[in-house]
């Protein structure tokens, strides 16, 4: 089974095998990887008599050009059933990297889980298990690391532009040790936060922590910190679409 992740600024594929490991089979922008499909290299995911899954929140034109790419070699599913009850407001405003990513949660825990993702945006989230069935308690949504180095470089009339890495020193002894620390080791407390108030708020402060993500090693020795069991996934998404395509 492909699955596709069209991301706010990256598009993922990933090769889930009936049997073996999951493979990540390509990581670019939506532009390249339309590209890609048509050239040699990847005539293989175009043409597998295989599902291929598309979950997107980015803009509805470029799920409908890679939707139009694929079509006539196989099935193609379009942000396919997530199979969870959505215990929210508005449902309609949840994005499906949320959903899929919860329902993949539960695909390691079949259990309550806290969701972590972390990539452009910092995303927390509680899944209850009842009755062989997930529900989508909803959460919380804030800056990932790019995002919050970008906004401290335009809001700041002299603060520079830095590239977030993970593991620096609390303590920055210049400007950009300083700008470091805030991005790295205040994104690192948030998550720890949020993990906590909506597990109390969800009354699941026994629950899982699932995290994934592109920029997770961010988060991986914050999270371990928790009294709480861990798993990490760079295939959350795809194991979530995967689960809800099959039922």
């Amino acid at each position: 089974m492909f699955c596709f992740d069209l991301g706010n600024t990256r598009a993922k594929l990933t090769w889930l095998p009936q049997s073996g490991q999951p493979r990540r089979l390509f990581a670019a922008g939506l532009e390249d990887l339309l590209s890609a499909l048509s050239t040699e290299s990847l005539a293989a995911v175009a043409q597998a008599p295989q599902p291929r899954l598309i979950s997107s929140v980015c803009a509805q034109e470029a799920a409908e050009a890679l939707t139009g790419c694929l079509a006539g070699s196989g099935p193609v599913a379009l942000n396919p059933p997530h199979g969870l009850v959505l215990e929210v407001d508005t449902p309609e405003s949840v994005g499906f990297d949320r959903l899929f990513a919860a329902r993949g949660a539960l695909e390691h825990t079949r259990s309550n889980a806290i969701v972590v993702q972390l990539g452009t945006a910092l995303t927390v989230d509680a899944v209850r298990w009842s009755v062989d069935r997930g529900h989508f308690l909803g959460g919380a949504i804030a800056p990932g690391p790019s995002l919050l180095a970008g906004a401290l470089h335009r809001g700041g009339a002299r603060l520079p532009r830095i590239e977030p890495r993970p593991g620096v020193a609390a303590l920055g002894r210049d400007t950009e040790g300083a700008l470091a620390s805030g991005v790295a080791v205040g994104l690192a407390g948030a998550a720890r936060a949020l993990v906590r108030g909506i597990a109390r708020e969800a009354e699941m402060e026994n629950a899982t922590i699932v995290f994934t993500g592109g920029a997770r090693d961010f988060l991986r020795e914050a999270l371990g910190e928790l009294d709480s069991a861990l798993i990490e996934d760079q295939h959350l998404l795809a194991r979530g679409m995967a689960a809800g395509y099959g039922g």
